[in-house]
Formats: C-alpha cells, structure tokens, sequence
C-alpha cells in the first residue's frame, strides 16, 4: 500500500540531501535548540552526519537534519537545522521622539 502523497512527500529525503551536501568537515551549523554544531563527517553512502554538539558532545543525524537516537524519531532539540539563506534582516519600525508624540497636532488620544 502507498502512502498517500502528503506523506510520501514528508517522507522524502529531497531536503536532507541539500543538508547532506552542506555537511563538511568543520563546517558549523545549528540545533533546533540553536546550539552550535561542528561538523566532522558525513557518510553520504549511509545516509549519516557525524558532528559534536556544545554542551552535549558526539552526535550523529540522519540525512534530513534529525537526530539519529531520537525516540521513535520524533523531532526534538538536537535535530539539525539547515543554514540561514541569508535573508535580510528584519527592518526596524520608524520611531518619532517624545516631543514630537506629544506636540498638538499628534495628540494620540481621540478625546484631545
């Protein structure tokens, strides 16, 4: 019996092959937690990425970032994540001083 399509598409190791491309030795990236990881290996043939996490030492992952000894493979804390994109970023709200919050022709409450 097949899957049905939205599961076969979580499924999919389409991302995790990405993730395992990037995976070089001393290359560091991060946990869901956000504790940094260094990479040591990857095992591309396996399907494995070896790495030590701070504060908690030798890992391993699956190909798609999750951790290899999570119960039942649920998701959690040490899974990998994948780099940032670079993204932008977010830009800051204008702000207007005091003085120009309080002046007569801004006054912020409707009853002024």
């Amino acid at each position: 019996m097949r899957p049905p399509a939205i599961l076969s598409s979580f499924l999919s190791m389409d991302s995790g092959c990405e993730l395992l491309s990037l995976c070089h030795a001393g290359t560091v990236l991060r946990t869901r937690d956000r504790r940094s990881v260094r990479i040591h290996h990857a095992e591309p043939a396996a399907g494995l990425i070896h790495g030590e996490v701070e504060m908690h030492g030798a890992c391993v992952w699956l190909a798609d970032g999750r951790y290899r000894d999570a119960p039942f493979g649920a998701p959690g804390p040490l899974d990998l994540m994948p780099p940032e994109s670079g993204a932008p970023a977010p830009s800051r709200q204008p702000r207007i001083s005091l003085e120009e919050a309080l002046a007569a022709d801004h006054r912020p409450f409707c009853c002024d």
